[in-house]
């Protein structure tokens, strides 16, 4: 269906999904988001998703005027939506709630070469679409009174990795394989990895802490 010139399409999932909806102008995702989008709905548990009406895949061209000019707030500093990878829009006005992604933000500086692989493709949607995500659990299932940003990074790390173990389940052998030959230094490698990614600015400090609980044996 063309409306003033985007193309919109929308696709109903089962009862438990949201309703995922693509809106693009002058754009072509560079392959199928829906159906990778789709696969990470699946992923989570249900009752994480209550009260989500939708997931919107967008581009920055599909936003209006208005939209393009208008700023949301990132741990207390102003972004411009046009900028945004992804935004949350909670349930207000009885409007259910629901999810915009950017897919051309969210892509942007990988080529190719690069996104043929669906694992760094899709690594790179669920970053958005698992952390946005959170920000539902935190504002309408599980409240924390902790910075907003944080909870829904550590809940992006929980969900990623539930996903992971169900897509990608043939990574878990080879992870256990490395895990017996290298004993111990496997956890101390896994942590100097994420030490390092949190250095460069590539992990937040949330998504490090809820990452590293995994190689830690107390927790």
């Amino acid at each position: 269906m063309k409306i003033n010139d985007q193309y919109v399409t929308s696709e109903s999932e089962t009862q438990a999904l949201p309703l995922i909806t693509t809106c693009f102008s002058d754009y072509e995702p560079p392959f199928d988001v829906v159906a990778a989008v789709r696969g990470m709905l699946s992923s989570v548990p249900p009752k994480y998703l209550v009260g989500m009406s939708e997931v919107v895949l967008t581009n920055t061209a599909a936003l209006n005027r208005s939209r393009r000019r208008d700023v949301t707030k990132s741990r207390k500093r102003k972004v411009r939506q046009a900028a945004a990878r992804g935004l949350y829009h909670p349930a207000w006005n009885g409007k259910p709630a629901r999810i915009e992604i950017l897919v051309d933000n969210t892509l942007r500086n990988w080529s190719a070469f690069f996104l043929w692989s669906s694992f760094v493709r899709e690594q790179l949607l669920g970053d958005v679409l698992f952390h946005e995500i959170g920000h539902h659990i935190h504002y309408s299932v599980r409240p924390e009174y902790r910075e907003k940003e944080d909870v829904a990074d550590a809940w992006k790390v929980r969900l990623e990795r539930n996903y992971h173990r169900t897509q990608f389940s043939w990574l878990r052998p080879i992870a256990l394989l490395l895990q017996f030959v290298l004993g111990p230094a496997w956890s101390r490698i896994m942590k100097s990895n994420l030490d390092l990614m949190l250095k460069k600015g590539y992990t937040s400090r949330a998504e490090h802490e809820e990452s590293v609980k995994k190689y830690n044996p107390q927790d």
